[in-house]
């Protein structure tokens, strides 16, 4: 959901028409979407590719997502973590999983990551769990590169849906997003060698 009078075009606008201070007021929106603006990030990212091209855009959607991640999970561990503590009291099935997250979180941040599940909303779940913020982090930080690359590169090829760029940027947005089903299939194989 876009914030009320900030769609895409509104959004591009601004910052075409912010000159040299674009990409700041970029980065910033980025870092603070998930607190302000609930904006989604593929949009961004999308829209980075478009007004600052593959290159720039990957950077300046790197430097915001970096921060945004780190927002969003602050902004869930202090307003949302001792609910959570006291929810899960006494639970024994809760306190494991919690658990779980504080042992293993670095696995299950990079699946999620991998998985394509919406980025602030991995980032807020991680926030209320147990895991330490330095482990969420750096699971975080493998990934933002390359889909940031990805993603800004097809906003940049967007207006050229024929080009063998826009095609490329697509198949590997498709296969992302096959993943889940790729290791869905491949741990039913491990189990029954169907």
């Amino acid at each position: 959901m876009w914030a009320p009078g900030l769609g895409p075009a509104e959004l591009k606008a601004m910052i075409n028409d912010s000159g040299a201070t674009g990409p700041l007021i970029f980065i910033v929106l980025c870092a603070l979407k998930p607190i302000l603006f609930f904006l989604p990030s593929l949009g961004l990212t999308v829209i980075a590719g478009t007004v600052f091209g593959p290159f720039y855009g990957t950077i300046y959607v790197a430097i915001g997502g970096a921060g945004s991640t780190a927002v969003a999970f602050y902004f869930a561990r202090f307003f949302g973590r001792g609910s959570v503590e006291k929810l899960i009291s006494g639970r024994k099935t809760l306190v494991e999983i919690d658990e779980k997250m504080a042992t293993d979180g670095f696995k299950t941040v990079f699946m999620l990551r991998l998985f394509n599940i919406p980025w602030d909303l991995v980032s807020y779940s991680a926030g209320i769990s147990a895991i330490g913020f330095k482990e969420f982090y750096l699971s975080s930080l493998i990934l933002l590169i390359p889909s940031s690359f990805i993603f800004t590169y097809f906003g940049s090829k967007i207006g050229d849906p024929l080009s063998p760029g826009f095609i490329l940027a697509l198949f590997l947005i498709v296969a992302m997003g096959s993943v889940p089903f790729i290791v869905k299939r491949v741990r039913r194989w491990q189990k029954t060698g169907e």
